[in-house]
């Protein structure tokens, strides 16, 4: 799988999840029809760096949280 064959597929972080376990299960890696060979994984703060052996790239997955508003707004409020 090239660079950014991967960087396409990892939309979230479950399915970066998705990515680690087929490296590490070759089962699941040929059920899912990815062909992850050359790539590994380094788990990271909120997320995984995904590393090939033939390439100097690195693609980072991070988990980015964003505060929910709750409530009602007060703009326009005087």
């Amino acid at each position: 799988m090239s660079p950014d064959e991967l960087k396409a597929l990892l939309t979230t972080l479950g399915q970066a999840a998705d990515v680690v376990e087929a490296i590490d299960d070759p089962a699941f890696q040929s059920l899912q029809g990815w062909n992850l060979k050359g790539w590994s994984y380094v788990l990271i703060p909120w997320g995984v760096r995904f590393t090939h052996i033939d390439l100097r790239e690195e693609i980072d997955v991070r988990t980015e949280v964003v505060p929910e508003r709750r409530g009602k707004s007060r703009e326009g409020e005087s």
